[in-house]
């Protein structure tokens, strides 16, 4: 599946030397028969003043290094971000799965370098409330992952909604600022049930985050499992085809695994794709789940 994305200046120094100057006082004549010789008295000496010593530019500015050409751009990313329910109701097996599917994916990088070189991976988390888990980063075997676990009782998607429309932006211009050309975000929602607020209030957060005037909107993609409900998730997609929910009967765990897999899965195809100068993400539909613009089996 494929998603659209869219010198130093040189000091003159002229120093002068001053001759010594010798004053000569006047003979004192007496009357006297014979004449008596006063003593010259030497002048102070004036000591020449030494030119300052400039060091060469080499030396003073060899630590600077050269400053990047304003506009040149030195590559191409994707930000993906995962937003992920860390509600009360995650407790368990869930969250469990959701934690090693994160280790699971930093780990296979050292696999697929172009993922680092292509790919900036970000983590929010709502729960009665959205906090950033991890700013948007280079995936390597070094990134430190957050361990996430349950809290609250809420299950804020507003938040949630809310917390990528600040986020984005302001991400998208750092790596600008850095010399990247940036792809529209990806965004892969994860939740195991109904938003607790108001459906105005969700809805309208929603909207804001998809407006198409919003330059950096991205793709979201919307996976249920557990109490999550279909019809609300079929919604918070870009496209019906983005929507998924996992089979009736399945292990919840056993799902998040699977979602956990085709995140890693499509960030592979979209590095490489992207590699090739393509400029879509593709998607990697996860094992277990339906697709909601179909009907459900």
């Amino acid at each position: 599946m494929k998603l659209s994305l869219r010198s130093p200046k040189q000091v003159k120094n002229t120093a002068s030397a001053s001759k010594s100057t010798t004053v000569t006082g006047a003979e004192a004549r007496s009357p006297a028969p014979a004449p008596v010789s006063r003593a010259r008295t030497p002048a102070p000496l004036t000591v020449p003043t030494p030119p300052p010593v400039v060091a060469p530019a080499s030396e003073v500015e060899h630590a600077a290094a050269p400053a990047r050409p304003t506009g040149q751009v030195i590559g191409q990313v994707l930000p993906i971000y995962f937003v992920g329910d860390e509600s009360h109701s995650m407790r368990g097996d869930p969250i469990a799965a959701v934690n090693q599917g994160l280790v699971e994916l930093r780990d296979e990088v050292a696999k697929h370098p172009l993922i680092g070189k292509k790919v900036r991976f970000g983590i929010i988390t709502f729960a009665d409330t959205a906090e950033t888990r991890l700013e948007l980063a280079e995936l390597c075997e070094e990134l430190l992952l957050p361990t996430l676990s349950p809290r609250g009782r809420g299950t804020s998607y507003a938040s949630a909604f809310e917390a990528l429309r600040h986020t984005i932006p302001a991400d998208v211009a750092l790596l600008k600022v850095g010399g990247f050309q940036v792809h529209r975000p990806a965004v892969f929602f994860l939740s195991d049930g109904q938003p607790t607020e108001k459906e105005a209030k969700w809805r309208e957060c929603l909207a804001q985050l998809q407006d198409p005037t919003f330059k950096e909107r991205p793709n979201i993609l919307a996976f249920g499992v557990g109490d999550a409900d279909p019809k609300v998730i079929q919604q918070l997609a870009s496209s019906p085809t983005h929507a998924f929910m996992m089979r009736e009967g399945g292990s919840t765990a056993g799902a998040i695994a699977e979602f956990a897999a085709s995140m890693l899965n499509s960030m592979v195809s979209s590095a490489e794709r992207l590699d090739r100068g393509g400029q879509t993400l593709e998607f990697v539909k996860p094992e277990g789940f339906v697709q909601l613009d179909a009907p459900l089996v």
